[in-house]
């Protein structure tokens, strides 16, 4: 399913400028996006962690546990996301049950590249 398509007509889209910061690690967050337009950038203390691109999530973590941000989004291109908040992410669960599926195999693949790039070697500085 292409989860970009349960939100395109929502009353709830937000736009975002290209290079506009979305969210910063380390702020507080109450709310994840679903990408119905443009390209997402998503990085962790300065280091590149993944893209998400129509369809795809990010933010993920701040539904689930109420917390600082672990990552920094910013919009690569032009976005129109989605906010879910905690209320509407469980309607959207039991509307689409895959959905909650779809979150948790984001998340676990998020952290399994997050502790990729906290265990490598720092990088020698000039």
């Amino acid at each position: 399913m292409v989860y970009s398509e349960l939100h395109k007509d929502s009353d709830t889209l937000i736009e975002f400028s290209a290079g506009c910061e979305i969210f910063h690690e380390e702020d507080e967050g109450d709310t994840m996006y679903v990408v119905v337009k443009g390209i997402v950038d998503i990085s962790l203390r300065g280091k590149h962690l993944g893209e998400a691109t129509p369809g795809e999530i990010v933010g993920e973590m701040a539904l689930l546990k109420s917390t600082q941000r672990s990552a920094t989004a910013k919009a690569k291109t032009d976005c129109l996301l989605d906010p879910i908040d905690k209320n509407r992410f469980k309607e959207l669960i039991q509307i689409s049950p895959s959905f909650a599926l779809y979150v948790m195999n984001v998340l676990a693949e998020r952290l399994r590249i997050a502790n990729e790039i906290l265990a490598a070697p720092a990088e020698p500085s000039d």
